[in-house]
């Protein structure tokens, strides 16, 4: 149980630590050997599913987390990236607003806990970004910013807005645990089902 009867933050950690593993497994970023068309295809798999979540999320965001959510959409980075790499733009995927609409069933309350659940995976994945981004800018000899926008996440805000977000999730109830928790194993699937998919050229 967390404080007061709320979240527990460790706890959601721990009962997503799989999905996130096999998540990260589908992709080789960190690999020495990485090769800049590899990396391409990466960043082509993932915007499908990050401007999926931008798309919806900006129309479906629960009211209470309108604030929270501004700033935080990251597929124009991935955009910019695929630019100054040279690489084409992907068209989204049909369906996906329809996967992502069953996030949000119930009152108020477990909407906004689905939400963030979802949200969770999203804005973790600011701080692993954080290694990938020094390692390609090494490996394939990128100045920083140009071809890596994504992976550096916020920049230097990236610490304090994690902080910000883990500060209204673990705001809520105890009892919408496993609404928190499936939301983020369903968005892990979400987003390794991009990222496993054959990208459409």
């Amino acid at each position: 149980m967390g404080d007061n009867g709320n979240m527990d933050l460790d706890y959601l950690k721990q009962a997503t630590r799989s999905d996130h593993e096999a998540t990260e497994s589908t992709v080789s970023l960190m690999d020495p050997a990485l090769k800049l068309s590899d990396y391409v295809e990466v960043l082509q798999r993932m915007y499908g599913a990050v401007r999926a979540w931008d798309d919806w999320s900006a129309v479906h965001v629960p009211v209470a987390l309108a604030s929270l959510l501004k700033g935080r959409h990251r597929s124009p980075l991935i955009e910019s990236d695929l630019v100054a790499l040279n690489a084409e733009i992907p068209a989204t995927r049909n369906g996906d607003s329809a996967s992502l609409a069953a996030y949000l069933d119930g009152d108020e309350g477990q909407r906004a806990a689905a939400f963030l659940g979802a949200m969770y995976v999203i804005e973790g994945s600011t701080l692993g970004g954080q290694y990938i981004a020094r390692h390609v800018e090494q490996v394939l000899h990128l100045a920083p910013g140009q071809g890596d926008a994504y992976f550096r996440g916020y920049g230097d805000q990236t610490g304090s807005m994690w902080r910000d977000f883990k500060a209204v999730l673990a705001e809520v109830p105890e009892i919408h645990t496993a609404l928190v928790v499936g939301s983020a194993k369903k968005m892990f699937t979400f987003f390794a089902s991009h990222m496993t998919d054959i990208v459409e050229k």
